[in-house]
């Protein structure tokens, strides 16, 4: 999805990057953790940020703390690494000063999702000036198929 060796942003972006993403080009494109306790807690990894394509990929390791009862990892926290990793695809093309919030997110539960490490994709459909549509699909690591798939709507804010 992106070209690892990429230290500055595309000439398309009409502003400032966002500060996740110059974040993730200052390391020279390489895994960098996901700041902010809740990513952190699911041991979250941004693997790729590519604003040509507007995708992101981030690995994630939920421990104990996130199962259910059955010991699987609980759905919301499923539909929430997918909803983070959308969030990445989007600020790969969302300036500085501006930010947005998830309007609509739609999970589908594909398959029980046991621990472990998890790869989570994401990419963006379309955007506007006020509106982001994104796709993602969250998969154990090495498998082939996801265990989930989510689309969102996210509203654009700020200057």
């Amino acid at each position: 999805m992106t070209d690892s060796k990429r230290t500055s942003p595309p000439k398309f972006l009409v502003s400032e990057p966002h500060r996740f993403l110059k974040g993730f080009l200052a390391h020279g494109g390489k895994p960098v953790a996901m700041p902010g306790a809740l990513p952190e807690s699911l041991k979250a990894t941004i693997l790729e940020m590519d604003p040509e394509a507007g995708s992101a990929v981030v690995a994630f390791e939920p421990d104990e703390r996130f199962l259910q009862g059955g010991g699987l990892i609980q759905g919301g926290i499923v539909t929430t690494m997918l909803d983070y990793v959308m969030a990445m695809a989007a600020f790969t093309r969302v300036g500085e000063g501006r930010s947005f919030s998830t309007v609509s997110l739609t999970t589908h539960f594909l398959r029980p999702t046991l621990p472990g490490r998890h790869i989570a994709r994401a990419k963006l459909d379309r955007m506007g000036a006020r509106m982001i549509f994104a796709s993602g699909e969250f998969l154990k690591e090495g498998a082939t198929a996801p265990n989930a798939t989510a689309t969102c709507v996210m509203a654009i804010s700020g200057s």
